[in-house]
């Protein structure tokens, strides 16, 4: 059977997947068809009339790679079910105690989905949050059914999840040669964030690391996941808190813990070791949207930490970055040892195992432990981790059930 996966994030790609002989036939990134640097498929809300999609209708992957109609088609995204928080700046500005109230409120526990709505109750003239129980159509449900029309012939079906970190995992691990040896692996996913896994109660939270078992023939078993609210509260944090006030919004809400089905579910309000550095290319102008993580991590190399002078050295910063990010990874791996004592292979993948300098630097701080870096960390490889999930859910006759979109 042929599978095709389709990632319609960031870093758009297609790849073809066989299950007859577990080969990744190809993989196609829509950048390299375009000539245009992170291009990402997006859609606008037109009112009441639907959504009308802001990019050319054909995926010319599709067209321009010769790819002829699957025997299945997946798709694979990061999390575009949005939670936006509107700020009245102006009411901020002129309201000291209100602004205060607000900061208070907000980091006093987490965000969950009743605080939200408790939130709106309560500062109903300050701000409203959009996106909590949207029920029009989903802009990733429209994307991707202008994705499948693309095929020529009859798809009886296409299959998508809200996992992410899911994928990268399956993606890490069936390239790596663990798989080949017949050997667990331990997966550890990190990026800027990726599925929102509990939207129907913490739904400005999403996925930014995540542990997996990994075992030859078997799905993927998630072990542990932390996700952060940081790009929601992002709104708040960027108004006019008079005061020092928006210093404080770094502490919000920090650190509950749910075990559920065996799995731990951290959240905090802290960013992700990838979100630092695509925060900081946009603070020091690499990039307006944040997307040049990798020439912080660049930059970094030529940077002087112990200098006095690198408080105004955007190279010396980057260094400070990459090594308090390292730091902060290790803690990460070190959880996934003590979690899985009787493994000693660990893959990484997610945007952030770009960072080739931190991935070298793992072998020396963990000697015991042999490494494998995922080929396609960032988003792309999720549309190869789609396939692997689909097949394994095939496998037990649940793919149906499990489906959040079909046709």
């Amino acid at each position: 059977m042929k599978i095709i996966g389709i990632n319609s994030s960031h870093d758009t790609s297609l790849c073809q997947y066989d299950t007859e002989t577990g080969i990744l036939e190809f993989m196609h990134e829509e950048e390299r068809f375009r000539r245009e640097k992170y291009w990402t498929p997006t859609a606008v809300q037109q009112g009441d009339e639907g959504f009308e999609t802001t990019y050319p209708d054909q995926l010319q992957c599709i067209h321009k790679g010769g790819v002829e109609t699957p025997d299945k088609l997946v798709m694979a995204s990061f999390d575009r079910r949005n939670v936006e928080l509107k700020i009245n700046n102006q009411k901020l500005m002129e309201d000291r105690m209100l602004s205060i109230e607000v900061a208070d409120y907000v980091r006093s526990e987490p965000m969950t989905n009743q605080r939200l709505e408790d939130f709106c109750e309560k500062f109903g003239e300050f701000g409203v949050v959009d996106g909590i129980g949207y029920g029009g159509e989903h802009i990733e449900e429209y994307i991707h059914d202008g994705f499948a029309a693309q095929f020529e012939g009859d798809l009886e079906d296409y299959y998508f999840w809200f996992e992410h970190h899911m994928y990268h995992a399956y993606c890490g691990y069936h390239l790596s040669p663990y798989i080949e040896q017949q050997e667990d692996a331990i997966a550890i996913v990190m990026d800027g964030g990726g599925a929102r896994l509990n939207y129907d109660t913490m739904a400005g939270y999403q996925e930014i690391e995540s542990i997996y078992r990994m075992s030859p023939n078997q799905p993927a078993k998630r072990q542990w996941v932390l996700s952060s609210n940081h790009r929601f509260l992002g709104d708040l944090k960027g108004s006019n808190f008079p005061n020092q006030q928006e210093g404080t919004l770094d502490y919000m809400g920090e650190n509950l813990t749910e075990i559920e089905d065996g799995v731990i579910y951290e959240y905090t309000s802290r960013a992700s070791n990838g979100m630092d550095f695509s925060n900081m290319s946009h603070a020091l102008g690499c990039d307006h949207q944040g997307r040049a993580a990798g020439k912080v991590m660049g930059m970094a190399s030529y940077g002087i930490v112990d200098s006095d002078y690198k408080r105004f050295n955007k190279f010396s910063i980057s260094q400070e970055l990459e090594l308090n990010a390292f730091e902060e990874t290790c803690k990460t791996i070190q959880k996934a040892i003590d979690m899985n004592v009787d493994c000693k292979n660990i893959v990484l993948s997610g945007g952030y195992a770009l960072n080739c300098t931190n991935n070298y630097k793992y072998l020396s701080r963990f000697p015991e432990h042999q490494f494998y870096v995922d080929p396609i960390p960032h988003d792309g490889g999720t549309a190869f981790g789609a396939c692997i999930h689909l097949e394994y859910l095939m496998k037990t006759g649940e793919e149906n059930n499990a489906t959040n979109t079909d046709t």
